[in-house]
């Protein structure tokens, strides 16, 4: 196994946050509670940066697939795939496009 290097650092909480830690866990845990939830909070931040890079860079277009450019076409596309994917005997009616309903 592999031990990990640690570091202490002085870090400033908000006085509630603060009091909810001293009371809800033993002063021997708290570094391990304070390192796990900066970890979360930290795979949290990289992951919705690298949804907001996709974003900004889109592997596809509606001009190089036009069979692709709205929903109902997507709900088409799905429903042949679904056709094409389905076991023998299963009729292709069983496989249309959803509906969509209205977004306020």
């Amino acid at each position: 196994m592999r031990t990990q290097s640690i570091e202490r650092i002085n870090v400033n909480f908000p006085s509630p946050v603060l009091e909810d830690l001293r009371r809800l866990v033993p002063a021997k845990r708290r570094s391990e509670v304070i390192a796990r939830a900066t970890a979360r909070e930290l795979r949290r931040l990289k992951l919705a940066a690298q949804f907001e890079q996709a974003a900004r860079r889109a592997i596809w277009s509606a001009e190089k697939y036009p069979a692709l450019a709205g929903p109902e076409e997507i709900d088409l596309a799905l429903a042949a795939l679904r056709v094409n994917a389905a076991p023998t005997g299963m009729r292709a009616e069983t496989f249309t496009p959803r509906k969509r309903g209205r977004r306020e």
